[in-house]
């Protein structure tokens, strides 16, 4: 291992010598893995949505209505939920977003109970105060990554779709969606939108010990034939049936960002090829004064090797920088999609370089040693 450490700077050289078609291959490689690490981050942010929904919640919703901005359900619906059996807490919500089409300026704001918005979310406030949001009829609680993509702070008085609000509090929760909201008295909303006595829908906190979905069923029978029939999901199902299309969509990238790897081998691949064409007679020198075959074939896989590795971490950084630089977040339907390209990604991405360099580099490697050193003399 050490003897074949020692010859890095001679793979180094190797490399330099056809700088433009070393360049090339670089640039392939890099910008390929952009790809794949881009989509990866989007299809992690797709997972983390569903993954992160998974709660003993009911979303009541208004039937046949997709579009927060179309759903409309009478708030007194709250109390007879409430009646019955199984049911710990119902929070009224209404919801405005600035488009239902998928966008990439998300702005989606609750207008819920101040009182009761802790019953049904787990809330870690960053900066600010609850007591301040809750004593103010225009205070507004950010979630931190929609804080983050509108560069707000704890005092700004910003505008958020309809309403003009003063940022109370800054928060974070593991709940799904929550880091890309804006909770508002819903009264201040409801005049906002000019939906008195209505809510978009309500977030039912079930007993664990209750089928969640028997209860789903209580309630759309109750209001079967009532002002308007409801539509119940677990929170999960809700978010799934949701981003369901754009999910499709990122299934498809994936396959985009695999094909981006398979170019990069064929690319390296080839490179390598011609490079040790290009050396057959060092080769069949370097055999002579006694290299193993073994120790020749890393040689050949170090160019390969090296160059998907180097691309692979450029391409990793650009993508982390520029998510770090410029948060993106895809929104669903009110629902937020967070494009981070987070450790784990980071990570895969730089995995993948490193089996591609080396799956790339060795049909080259392993055609230099089977062939016979009279061959690579005679081409001397």
């Amino acid at each position: 291992m050490r003897s074949t450490l020692a010859f890095l700077p001679y793979v180094l050289r190797t490399a330099l010598r056809a700088r433009s078609r070393s360049l090339l291959t670089l640039t392939s490689a890099v910008l390929g893995m952009m790809l794949f690490t881009f989509v990866q981050s989007v299809d992690g942010g797709v997972r983390r949505l569903v993954e992160r929904s998974t709660r003993p919640v009911l979303v009541v919703f208004q039937d046949s209505r997709f579009c927060p901005l179309t759903s409309e359900l009478p708030v007194r619906y709250a109390r007879e939920i409430g009646q019955m059996e199984g049911v710990q807490k119902v929070l009224p919500v209404l919801v405005y977003i600035n488009s239902c089409r998928s966008n990439l300026d998300l702005v989606t704001v609750h207008g819920v109970p101040v009182d009761e918005l802790e019953s049904l979310y787990d809330l870690d406030v960053l900066s600010g105060s609850l007591a301040d949001w809750r004593d103010r009829s225009d205070g507004a609680l950010v979630g931190a990554r929609l804080a983050e993509r509108r560069r707000l702070v704890v005092g700004d008085r910003v505008r958020l779709g309809d309403v003009d609000v003063h940022v109370a509090g800054i928060v974070r929760s593991d709940t799904a969606a929550v880091d890309n909201l804006a909770f508002v008295p819903i009264d201040l909303l409801s005049l906002a939108r000019e939906r008195q006595g209505a809510a978009t829908e309500f977030l039912v906190k079930v007993d664990p010990s209750l089928d969640p979905e028997l209860l789903a069923a209580q309630i759309d029978d109750r209001f079967r034939s009532d002002q308007a029939r409801t539509d119940t999901k677990g929170m999960q199902a809700f978010v799934a049936a949701a981003i369901g299309e754009i999910a499709q969509v990122v299934a498809f990238a994936r396959w985009l960002g695999y094909l981006g790897v398979v170019v990069i081998a064929l690319v390296i691949a080839n490179t390598v090829f011609i490079s040790a064409e290009s050396r057959i007679a060092e080769m069949g020198v370097l055999e002579m004064v006694g290299m193993r075959k073994r120790t020749l074939m890393a040689l050949i896989a170090g160019e390969g090797i090296g160059l998907s590795v180097v691309g692979g971490l450029l391409g990793t950084g650009a993508v982390v920088a520029l998510l770090m630089l410029w948060p993106i977040t895809l929104g669903v339907e009110g629902h937020g999609i967070d494009l981070l390209a987070d450790a784990h990604t980071a990570l895969v991405s730089v995995l993948a370089a490193v089996v591609v360099g080396v799956l790339a580099s060795l049909p080259p490697a392993i055609a230099v040693a089977r062939r016979s050193l009279a061959l690579a003399v005679k081409a001397d």
